[in-house]
């Protein structure tokens, strides 16, 4: 039977149908059938996918449960719950790559990192192979065209694991658009939004010139907690806790071919920062840290800032005999990380805070930041605690309301100020004030006050050191410095208020110091200690240091003030200090006259205004010296009575007594009367004073000497107590015994000390 042309023509049509719906709803199956089969041998990798379709007539292909599996293994390196890419058949005749759309619904990829080798290594090597057959050359063909109109990745999860650090980072409800990438356009625009699984949320844009790699990243990150970075740290700190949050609004500029020429522009804050030593003891935090950046160009060395504030700072500072806690928590270079048992130079390129620090040496070695500005730098409510265990006693001292301000600095003005407030433990207010010229920072000028700060704070030092503890005392410091070309000029003002000092303790005092002594010495009688310190100095020299200038003046007065006191007291009173460092009489002197009164005078002076001192007087005359004087006196007074006396007396008078001793020594007439009076011993080769000691008698001049000893030191204590009121327990006297060195005094003296029971 023959077929009818239409019937044929139907049947061909039919056949072609069947056939191209036997392809449509084939290839789908086959196509994955052949992808999972020589995935291996493609890719080196396992891949399965639970659904693929095909779409031929609108030219869509759909992967659902897509799964790239690890090298060698059943692990999951890539999946996605669905991809779509739509491509345009229309352009295909143009010659040119159209896709309207590629979205991929919930990625998940797993990078692991091993040292230096990553869980992709074995793909990049594969597919960047270089192809080292030779070849003729191929005359240059037409770039590729291609149009990707939209690009969308939604829901994604990355997971970043560092097998060496023992850490991993996970980044969840990712999300990445990319509105249009064509052949002929160099410019990439890309956003990107994630949120960490540890906390945290950023928010990216990004546009790239593809040819010369210039970009601008708009990046804003909000609350990125700083847990993340902890694993990072501890081959450089160990700690218990590190945390705090990072949010940051930043627009950069930059070159990925030139890292240098980079401009940023925004502000980057570190909100509730805590770091906590091994023993969890809180080392450093703060409520919030922020700068506010205007404009930041590296390479055009510009760095204006707006306002840089550090609000709630604490700080605890722990000194010991050999280290401190800061030092404690720092791991030495040498260290091998336990956990890893990996030397830390091993890992330098594992870690992001190496390669950060480099990067940055890198930018700045050719860059010197010589052009800076920032609005203001604030500081509000700052605490320090400082704990010294170097000594017997703990010593604590406690910084509270710290509070610091700059106003605005400018690399180009002529000075930059700070003031500084704080209360120093809970009772003394430092104020201070800082001005300097940013181009030559030997010119400047530094000053503070100091107000109510107690003595006895600093109790475990001066036990420590002198063995002595503040009862009681309240500081008042005022300071002046200015610096010129780095010439140093000094005013500093001391006052201690009611200051009184505990006796010495036993078994303690690294140095042998009489403190109470001296600080009764410097009081006034109002119980106060002022002083007034100018300080000059080159700043230039190396060896010079202003204080330790300051206080080695401080320590030199109160030594001066214990060992030698009498210059201080004289200053004090009214004199010199030889008027109260010595009482001085004649020889034979048994009544007062003026100087003695004023010395004396001057010494209840400082016994009635410092009640905690006494005075040890020593009387210095030479028994011998005065034997022989008085000896010499009686003699002398009887040659007179017997030969120059026209007519005979009861008593003598005034003029008598001058006459006598207008009498010299070496007077023939009385050397010869002496001889008389001694024969028949021949004296005539002896001195008068022997003579007169032969006549009188060694025995009772001596006893008359005694007397007279007696009676100059019950005068003396007699105007303390009796003229001057002065407590006799305050008064100590007594007289030499070293009659040997006594015998080179030129005169009688009383040698004066000052004590105060220890």
């Amino acid at each position: 039977m023959r077929l009818k042309p239409g019937k044929i023509t139907v049947s061909i049509l039919i056949s072609v149908f069947i056939l191209l719906l036997a392809v449509f709803f084939a290839i789908s199956p086959v196509a994955k059938y052949v992808i999972e089969k020589n995935s291996v041998e493609w890719t080196g990798r396992k891949i399965t996918m639970e659904h693929l379709f095909i779409n031929l007539w609108e030219m869509n292909v759909t992967v659902k449960d897509l799964k790239v599996y690890e090298n060698k293994s059943d692990a999951v390196f890539f999946s996605a719950g669905k991809i779509f890419t739509d491509i345009s058949v229309l352009t295909m005749f143009k010659g040119e790559y159209s896709i309207n759309t590629v979205q991929i619904e919930s990625p998940k990829v797993v990078v692991t990192q091993t040292g230096d080798h990553f869980n992709f290594d074995d793909l990049v090597t594969r597919f960047t192979a270089v192809d080292t057959t030779k070849k003729e050359p191929e005359k240059p063909s037409e770039p590729t065209k291609y149009r990707v109109e939209r690009m969308e990745i939604t829901g994604g999860t990355i997971m970043y694991r560092d097998k060496v650090m023992n850490n991993e980072i996970v980044l969840q409800q990712f999300k990445l658009g990319c509105p249009l990438l064509v052949w002929n356009s160099q410019m990439l625009n890309a956003s990107t939004e994630f949120t960490f699984k540890s906390g945290g949320k950023a928010d990216l844009r990004l546009s790239l010139n593809l040819d010369s790699l210039a970009y601008q990243l708009t990046a804003n990150i909000q609350k990125l907690d700083l847990q993340l970075i902890k694993p990072y740290l501890k081959d450089y700190v160990k700690t218990s806790y590190l945390g705090g949050f990072v949010s940051s609004k930043l627009f950069i500029k930059g070159d990925f071919d030139v890292p240098e020429a980079v401009a940023i522009k925004g502000n980057i804050s570190l909100a509730d920062f805590r770091i906590d030593d091994e023993a969890k003891v809180t080392v450093a935090s703060w409520k919030d840290f922020a700068i506010a950046i205007d404009s930041l160009d590296v390479a055009g060395n510009i760095y204006n800032f707006g306002e840089i504030s550090l609000e709630n700072p604490y700080v605890l500072f722990e000194y010991y005999a050999t280290s401190d806690n800061f030092t404690n928590m720092m791991v030495p270079s040498e260290t091998v990380s336990t956990d890893t048992a990996v030397a830390v130079d091993m890992v330098d390129y594992s870690n992001p805070f190496t390669i950060m620090a480099d990067y940055v040496k890198q930018i700045s070695k050719d860059y010197i930041i010589s052009n800076y500005t920032a609005k203001d730098v604030l500081m509000h409510k700052g605490h320090i605690v400082y704990k010294d265990y170097t000594l017997e006693d703990k010593f604590v001292y406690d910084l509270e309301n710290l509070e610091m301000s700059s106003g605005r600095i400018d690399s180009k003005s002529d000075s930059i100020t700070f003031g500084m407030s704080c209360l120093a433990n809970r009772s003394g207010k430092l104020k201070a004030h800082l001005a300097f010229d940013p181009r030559d920072y030997m010119n400047m000028s530094i000053n503070y006050n100091i107000e109510k700060m107690r003595i006895s704070d600093f109790n475990p030092y001066s036990k420590f050191y002198v063995a002595h503890a503040f009862v009681e005392g309240m500081l008042f410091y005022n300071s002046t410095n200015t610096i010129r070309n780095g010439k140093l000029k000094s005013t500093n003002v001391m006052s201690i208020k009611k200051i009184e000092v505990s006796k010495k303790m036993k078994g303690m005092g690294l140095y042998e110091m009489p403190l109470r002594l001296a600080i009764t010495i410097l009081t006034d009688r109002k119980g106060n200690i002022d002083l007034d310190i100018p300080v000059e100095g080159d700043l230039k020299d190396p060896t010079y240091k202003f204080g330790k200038v300051i206080w080695q003046i401080v320590k030199n007065l109160v030594v001066k003030a214990a060992t030698a006191p009498f210059d201080l007291l004289a200053k004090a009173f009214g004199g010199n200090e030889e008027d109260i460092k010595y009482v001085r009489f004649d020889y034979l002197q048994n009544q007062f006259e003026a100087r003695q009164m004023k010395s004396l005078d001057m010494i209840s002076k400082a016994l009635a205004d410092k009640p905690e001192l006494k005075i040890a007087m020593v009387q210095v005359a030479s028994h011998q010296s005065e034997k022989e004087l008085l000896g010499l006196s009686l003699a002398k007074g009887i040659y007179y009575k017997k030969n120059i006396l026209q007519t005979p007396k009861d008593s003598l008078d005034a003029m008598d007594y001058k006459a006598i001793e207008a009498i010299s020594n070496l007077d023939s007439l009385f050397n010869i009367w002496l001889n008389q009076q001694l024969l028949p011993e021949d004296v005539s080769g002896m001195p008068s004073q022997i003579k007169c000691l032969k006549l009188i008698g060694d025995q009772a001049l001596g006893q008359e000497v005694d007397k007279l000893f007696a009676i100059r030191n019950k005068m003396v204590l007699d105007y303390f107590v009796k003229e001057k009121q002065i407590d006799s327990t305050r008064i100590k006297i007594t007289n030499t015994l070293d009659e040997k060195s006594a015998e080179f005094e030129s005169t009688p003296r009383y040698a004066v000390e000052f004590v105060v029971d220890e």
